[in-house]
């Protein structure tokens, strides 16, 4: 079993044989970031991989008839029971499992069957259009946040009694399905449970093995004996909760996108602990420290984050923790965990986890009074300036009205949580699949251009609306846009809810589903509908491109008469080849979304109005709404990549405008110009989330002038009306020399777009797309 100092003397690491139990997280960082690297199984733990494969396969073979939320469950049994398991006696924190991704590949089967019958049509239709870049659509099992105040109240024993209680109180009313989704959440959480055992069973056995390490290794056996069986009491206890939770419940298939309101759900267990001076529960631990103070705390928080950064290596979108914002009776959220989690996140310099921080501007009836203190919004702006910038700023009165006017309560909607990167959903009450559908409004204008024919492909994609040469007026432009648009959306939530219909058969989950308000009441799972809120999430894409096309062909073609419809088309046809003078006219002459011109923010609203209206005339399969969203993630590439020439000026194959904001290069006004345009837009209406990236010189946020002038840039966007705000502060030339020697900038961060990444670990190609962006001056 003496396997981690073996790995430790071939990696140089002989020095952390000492017994030291505090401060040494910075001596263990290199040692951590490679923890999920080749991880040195004990054989006599459990099955190898491969007879764990085996057993799982023998028990769907013979068990093919049980309901499918059965046959994951026993799956997840058999893996979590059965598989070999280890423990770092250097670390804070057990996890690791051999489950070679087997309970997922499961659910990838169902899914690939599904895909192949009952859904074929719907899934060959989405897999077309996704490749002309027009929309991405499907199932969206990855943007979810389990109930984990709803787990941290009784634990999973009080889940397991809920669930006993519910189905004996249903009887003999009760159906197959509700008695097959009960007897599958009594089965995940006990081998959950059966799991932290183990660990606790295996930290107690290594003793004899690193006896230098006992008081962590006791410290660890004793946490995984109280949690997650039962409600956590300390900090620590709460967060090896949540980090085990967070594993199993990837685990089971379902990516989970947000950790939870940090400085609201964990501050009752640091508060318990600083005041009490316990580390974890007296009568079991008093051997381990005898005062616990924010150093110690501050340091479990780093043990905690880094796992998140080194499971993906920093390669993946993030994990979110969220800040600040508000309590359900309305008043204001901050306290010195939120304080002492911004040092954690100051010195441990990762770009994962990422954080949320939701700020609560005064006045904010029906709220109490007061708001988010001055302190927070210079803390925050000082780390975004020096590099990190891992945020996301959040005004809490465009998201909670957004949410109440979607059907929540007041009191739900000041928990939301955003989910993934600006999407907000209510903590542990709603399944929001927040991705289901992203859609390219500058192509539903390409295809309006073509008569419903994608010009790329050649592929008559959306209906026939008309001869754009025979229009008469701009209205009629218009109005074939805006049917564009009406047939993709409907048919894509059409289509979306067919999957949604298949869910049950595809990825039953029961270990997320017993934690979320409603299901175990209903005993339904959330591909049931079982959640109190249930939605699907419509992000709009490339906004920015549908304003200024729109607005070129209003004034080149119908207002100034500069040029024919025909010779429009013909341009976009050959890609502005021969027809520079008029690209040139369309990129400088006609106004553009960014920069506070009247003309083109009535455009981009009109749009944006047009979209949010009709996607919030939808139901969702499993009952809930369809919510609107305008952002883009990473799709302004992949889909400008398949978007062809536009009447802005912009050339076949580049990128689409990032976030709700201008096209890079086209706001002229700087960032006051580019907050005057977005803040036209009513962000009451994107309850599915909405995001402005804003960049900055160096020099304009220096100083304590400096400084004071960003606080007032996000505060002014804020009292504007704004939804949320993400930056970067870099130069040009900072950039450049970070391509030509990135030896040299290993530790510089870029806000990609929901995320953050190490500007070293980007492509080429998506370096030189910030590198060609405009760099606002204030």
């Amino acid at each position: 079993m003496a396997v981690v100092l073996d790995i430790m003397e071939t990696q140089q690491f002989d020095f952390l044989k000492a017994p030291q139990i505090w401060g040494t997280f910075e001596s263990l960082r290199e040692y951590l970031f490679n923890q999920f690297q080749n991880v040195p199984f004990i054989p006599e733990t459990g099955l190898s991989l491969e007879e764990l494969k085996q057993e799982v396969e023998e028990y769907l073979q013979t068990h093919s008839d049980q309901p499918k939320v059965l046959q994951k469950a026993n799956v997840y049994r058999i893996v979590v029971t059965r598989g070999q398991i280890y423990l770092d006696p250097l670390d804070w924190f057990a996890d690791k499992l051999n489950h070679g991704g087997l309970v997922t590949k499961v659910r990838d089967g169902w899914y690939h069957e599904a895909r192949t019958g009952a859904i074929k049509k719907e899934a060959d239709w989405f897999d077309e259009v996704n490749k002309l870049g027009i929309i991405r659509g499907g199932l969206d099992m990855g943007h979810i946040s389990p109930g984990w105040e709803n787990m941290f109240a009784g634990g999973l024993t009080g889940l397991i009694e809920q669930a006993q209680q519910n189905r004996e109180s249903l009887g003999s009313e009760a159906t197959e399905e509700q008695l097959a989704f009960y007897e599958a959440v009594e089965m995940v959480y006990q081998a959950t449970i059966t799991l932290a055992e183990r660990f606790s069973e295996l930290a107690q056995k290594m003793i004899l093995d690193y006896p230098e390490h006992e008081l962590r290794l006791r410290a660890v056996a004793d946490v995984c004996k109280r949690v997650p069986a039962y409600a956590p009491v300390t900090f620590y206890e709460a967060l090896q909760f949540a980090w085990l939770m967070h594993e199993m419940i990837e685990m089971e298939g379902e990516m989970v996108r947000s950790m939870g309101h940090f400085d609201r759900i964990f501050y009752p267990y640091y508060r318990a602990d600083i005041d009490s001076g316990r580390l974890t529960r007296e009568q079991a631990a008093n051997f381990l420290v005898k005062k616990f103070d924010q150093k110690k705390a501050k340091e479990l928080i780093k043990f905690f984050w880094f796992k998140y950064y080194a499971r993906t290596r920093g390669k993946h979108n993030g994990k979110n923790f969220v800040f600040a914002g508000q309590y359900s009776d309305g008043s204001t959220l901050t306290n010195e965990l939120t304080y002492l989690a911004l040092e954690a996140y100051e010195e441990l310099n990762t770009p994962d986890p990422k954080l949320s921080v939701r700020f609560l501007p005064p006045p904010c009836p029906p709220r109490k009074q007061g708001g988010t203190p001055d302190e927070l919004y210079r803390r925050i702006a000082d780390l975004i300036r020096n590099g990190h910038n891992s945020f996301v700023l959040m005004n809490d009165i465009p998201a909670v009205e957004a949410q109440v006017k979607r059907g929540k309560t007041w009191e739900d909607a000041r928990l939301y949580l955003p989910i993934g990167c600006y999407e907000p959903a209510v903590d542990g009450k709603e399944a929001a699949c927040t991705m289901n559908i992203e859609i390219n409004l500058a192509k539903a204008l390409e295809l309006a251009l073509h008569n419903g024919v994608d010009p790329l492909s050649g592929q008559q994609i959306g209906p026939n609306t008309g001869d754009p040469r025979q229009f008469a007026n701009f209205e009629q432009m218009f109005d074939a846009y805006t049917k564009q648009m009406d047939f993709l959306l409907t048919r894509t939530v059409e289509y979306v809810g067919a999957h949604e219909r298949q869910w049950p058969q595809i990825n039953p989950s029961p270990l997320i589903a017993g934690t979320i308000d409603d299901c175990l009441a209903k005993g339904k799972d959330i591909g049931q509908g079982g959640a109190h809120y249930n939605a699907v999430g419509c992000v709009g894409i490339g906004l920015a491109n549908a304003c200024d096309s729109l607005l070129g062909v209003k004034k080149a073609v119908f207002d100034e008469k500069r040029f024919t419809m025909e010779e429009i088309l013909d341009a976009l046809r050959c890609n502005f080849e021969s027809y520079e003078p008029m690209r040139q006219y369309l990129l400088n002459k006609v106004p553009k979304w960014g920069n506070n011109d009247p003309d083109a923010d009535a455009m981009a609203k009109r749009i944006a109005d047009y979209y949010c209206n009709k996607v919030h005339t939808f139901t969702n399969a499993r009952g809930g709404p369809v919510q609107a969203a305008l952002f883009t993630l990473t799709t302004q590439w992949s889909m400008g990549k398949v978007t062809g020439a536009l009447p802005d000026g912009r050339k076949a194959g580049e990128s689409l405008a990032p976030g709700v904001g201008a096209t890079p290069g086209r706001d002229m006004n700087g960032a006051t110009g580019l907050i005057g345009s977005v803040t036209k837009l009513d962000f009451t209406e994107t309850p599915n989330g909405s995001v402005l990236d804003v960049m900055l010189h160096p020099t304009a946020v220096k100083g304590d002038d400096g400084l004071s002038a960003f606080v007032t840039l996000i505060k002014t966007f804020f009292a504007q009306g704004g939804y949320a705000l993400q930056f970067n502060v870099f130069d040009v030339d900072t950039l450049r020399d970070a391509q030509r020697y990135p030896e040299r900038y290993a530790s510089l961060q870029i806000r990609v777009t929901g995320w953050s990444a190490y500007f070293n670990t980007l492509s080429k190609f998506e370096q030189d797309q910030f590198i060609a962006r405009n760099i606002h001056t204030m």
